[in-house]
């Protein structure tokens, strides 16, 4: 991954335009180095854009016994998040002043809840 890259993420909550730092960076190549962590690389963040939130393909789960009528079809779409890396920073440096940076979190955001159904 260099900076400009565009990666697409589990939705992380930030609106778009915000920019994200993740600070979890496993692996670092400056061209000349390779710095692997244990299980993380100390001081190493990377600063990233967020671009779009999004879904992505249809998978179809589909369930079926012979001879017994049975068929199940269901499909999910998973949620996704368009990051656009800006810098990678290392050894703890900190990154340039443009905007607030959001601390990027584990936790994924809230899924859509279905809609009832409309009385008969």
């Amino acid at each position: 991954m260099r900076e400009g890259t565009v990666l697409r993420v589990p939705t992380l909550q930030a609106e778009p335009g915000s920019r994200v730092e993740i600070a979890d960076v496993l692996l670092v190549n400056d061209g000349t180095r390779v710095t692997v962590g244990s299980p993380t690389v100390g001081g190493a963040t990377v600063v990233a854009e967020v671009i779009d939130h999004g879904k992505g393909r249809k998978v179809i789960n589909f369930k079926y016994k012979a001879k017994v009528r049975y068929r199940r079809k269901r499909g999910h779409r998973q949620g996704y998040t368009e990051l656009k890396v800006r810098e990678i920073l290392t050894d703890g440096a900190r990154p340039k002043a443009e905007a607030p940076a959001l601390e990027a979190t584990a936790e994924p955001a809230p899924t859509a809840r279905r809609r009832a159904r409309p009385a008969a």
